[in-house]
């Protein structure tokens, strides 16, 4: 069972149209391919510049390759969301440092929402109404100051691929009912991330995912290398499949840290998520839960001949009939498995 994410249609249907404008099509395979290798050489070598959105390579390398990926990274999420009727009361989205909008078009998938994008180029935009029609932004800002909340309490932030020059969230956030962050899974990022959940917490906000609980987390209090991240599986199309093949980057399983936090307390979950990927040892498989604050795993004695790996990221029944050896949760059946 894995949990695999197809590209939407109308988004592929939009790429293709805004390709034309560059007198390119989904089966120029090289030249997409060259497209994103020079923005991704870009990036290594200038870290710490802003996106050039003024370069048309950077807006084809951005339509063919990075919204297919990051927009089925946040399907995952938004399918995490819709379990625990995350967006239930939410009537606006103010998106931070949306770019291409990536984040906004992918809720709006599920979600009749009004948009606010905050956005200091004005490339994206343009590409966004010209090529994008299904969706429809109530607002584009230019600048970072504070946007205008018209009801914090029915307003949701998101911050994807946005936080990570920055220490917090912006003050204006803080006044808005739900947040959605999204990270890239490094150990950097992913552990700022886990801080951030600490803070907030601490500032009235409840954890809807991917905790189960609101006690300290323990990748980050009982490990200084660890951090949470999501995996999901991309079934990527014939036309991405042939770009990829020029590139030195394969993307079949694609991973993120993420946070889905509200003021509102959300319905008791009595399970465990997994949060690693099954680990083969001597005698045994392994792999990490979290539950608690205790940094916990699950193992099956391969004298018992039990197989079986749980996708990354999903929930588990409580596994109650163990026998608990250090920080292992040693079961004698196969685990049942929530969603």
């Amino acid at each position: 069972m894995q949990r695999q994410f197809t590209f939407p249609a109308s988004f592929q249907e939009s790429i293709t149209k805004a390709l034309a404008s560059y007198k390119l099509s989904l089966q120029d395979s090289k030249a997409l391919a060259k497209c994103v290798l020079a923005l991704s050489d870009y990036f290594i070598h200038k870290p710490e510049d802003v996106t050039p959105w003024h370069e048309s390579w950077a807006q084809v390398a951005y339509l063919c390759y990075y919204l297919p990926l990051n927009s089925t990274r946040l399907a995952g999420i938004i399918e995490e969301a819709d379990k625990r009727n995350f967006f239930a009361g939410l009537e606006r989205v103010v998106d931070f440092g949306a770019g291409l909008a990536t984040a906004s078009l992918s809720i709006s998938q599920k979600h009749a929402l009004q948009f606010h994008l905050v956005e200091r180029a004005s490339e994206p935009q343009k590409i966004i109404e010209t090529y994008f029609p299904q969706f429809k932004a109530e607002e584009w800002q230019r600048t970072f100051s504070a946007p205008r909340l018209k009801d914090p309490k029915k307003t949701l932030a998101v911050f994807s691929y946005s936080l990570t020059e920055l220490s917090d969230i912006p003050d204006w956030a803080y006044q808005c009912e739900a947040l959605m962050l999204v990270e890239p899974s490094t150990q950097q990022d992913g552990r700022k991330l886990l801080q951030l959940r600490q803070k907030l917490l601490e500032n009235g906000y409840h954890v809807w995912a991917p905790c189960t609980h609101e006690g300290p987390c323990p990748l980050l209090t009982q490990s200084k290398h660890d951090w949470c991240h999501d995996r999901v599986h991309f079934q990527a199309p014939e036309w991405f499949l042939k770009m990829e093949e020029q590139l030195p980057m394969k993307n079949r399983t694609l991973t993120m840290s993420y946070l889905l936090m509200r003021k509102t307390r959300p319905e008791v979950i009595t399970a465990a998520r997994v949060v690693g990927d099954r680990l083969e040892e001597k005698g045994k498989d392994r792999q990490m839960i979290c539950r608690g604050p205790e940094r916990e795993f699950l193992a099956w004695m391969h004298k018992l001949k039990i197989q079986q790996e749980i996708p990354r990221g999903v929930l588990i029944k409580n596994p109650t009939e163990v026998q608990k050896v250090s920080n292992e949760l040693r079961v004698s059946k196969e685990v049942e498995v929530l969603d």
